[in-house]
């Protein structure tokens, strides 16, 4: 064979090779990179820091529910049927203010019809440095540069992916878009199991300085805030969720109790001076906290108590304002300063 007719055999078998690739990812695409998801089709969805790009771009919503492993738990379709507004979940496990940022920011740009933002501003990610961030985002799936997804074209663990989620489909193991990420048939939630799950720390020596995390809170909401500014079109609910008493015994032996609760009065005031932006609290819901049969460890509760929050955030229960935000922090502040943790534990 002639040096040039092998070298065009060779061309012509590999963009063969690149086509049925191509062909094979249209159809089975793990990380929805070239497509979404269909209403009722099932895929296995394990990896949300590079399938939520996809279902991003390419879902049809004009809401968004987001948030960490708290969030996973709901359903979009509460949202959808709640409020008339097609919805789509985005969540990290264990995720942090700069993922979300991006997340959101893509969302923004692919859909500009967005007209309401959910987010999920738990305590943990309030007062959390982005600067001590253990993980990253695969950038090349959240930018506008198309050309750098050959990297996701060309990666043969995206192939085996593929493959893996196929027989899973097959199996019958695969779930549609709603029951995305939710964690919760896997857990037993009950008080037995909460307690099992905690290690109670030391008493500390000397407490957190009352103003120990604002100004972490500060950077953090400057991000949250200007999603809120940049599109002041869009509503945006923010809510802090229900933590239980066994992350307030941790707090307070910690010493970090008081400056949590400053944090958190400190971002509900600051958000609330935005027109756009609503703020709701479950941390003082007091019968959720001290009923640890709503959860598996100290913070993540079952989805009985997620379905309770999405209706009441759409109701639009358990709102602060500049009236009452004080005064239910500082509630709370003397009901986990009282509880008794002793017969807690001891029971």
């Amino acid at each position: 064979m002639k040096a040039k007719t092998f070298f065009l055999a060779v061309v012509a078998g590999a963009v063969l090779c690149l086509g049925i690739c191509v062909l094979l990812l249209s159809r089975e695409d793990p990380f929805f990179v070239m497509r979404g998801i269909e209403e009722g089709e099932t895929a296995m969805f394990d990896n949300q820091r590079y399938q939520m790009a996809g279902l991003i771009r390419h879902q049809d919503y004009t809401q968004v529910v987001m948030g960490t492993s708290l969030v996973a738990n709901y359903r979009a379709s509460w949202f959808t049927e709640g409020t008339g507004e097609k919805t789509l979940k985005i969540t990290f496990p264990d995720g942090w203010i700069s993922e979300f940022d991006t997340a959101l920011k893509l969302a923004f740009r692919t859909h500009p019809d967005l007209v309401r933002v959910y987010f999920c501003l738990d305590p943990n990610i309030l007062i959390r440095p982005d600067s001590q961030r253990t993980v990253e985002l695969p950038d090349y799936l959240y930018n506008q540069n198309v050309l750098d997804d050959v990297e996701y074209l060309l990666n043969a663990d995206t192939y085996r992916t593929a493959l893996s989620n196929w027989m899973h489909r097959q199996s019958g193991t695969g779930v549609t878009l709603d029951e995305a990420y939710v964690w919760d048939e896997g857990f037993v939630f009950s008080k037995k199991t909460a307690l099992e799950c905690y290690t109670r720390p030391e008493v500390c020596g000397e407490p957190e300085p009352g103003d120990a995390f604002i100004e972490t809170a500060s950077e953090n909401l400057d991000v949250v805030c200007g999603w809120a500014q940049a599109h002041p079109e869009v509503q945006f609910v923010i809510w802090f969720p229900p933590y239980s008493i066994l992350y307030w015994d941790m707090m307070l032996r910690e010493g970090k109790a008081d400056a949590i609760l400053n944090a958190v009065e400190y971002a509900s005031e600051r958000l609330m001076e935005l027109d756009n932006v609503a703020v709701h609290c479950f941390l003082h819901s007091t019968a959720h906290a001290t009923n640890l049969n709503y959860y598996t460890d100290h913070i993540h509760c079952s989805s009985e108590v997620t379905a309770w929050e999405a209706q009441n955030l759409m109701d639009g229960l358990w709102r602060l304002n500049h009236e009452n935000c004080p005064l239910r922090l500082e509630e709370l502040r003397e009901y986990i300063k009282s509880y008794d943790y002793e017969a807690l534990l001891a029971s």
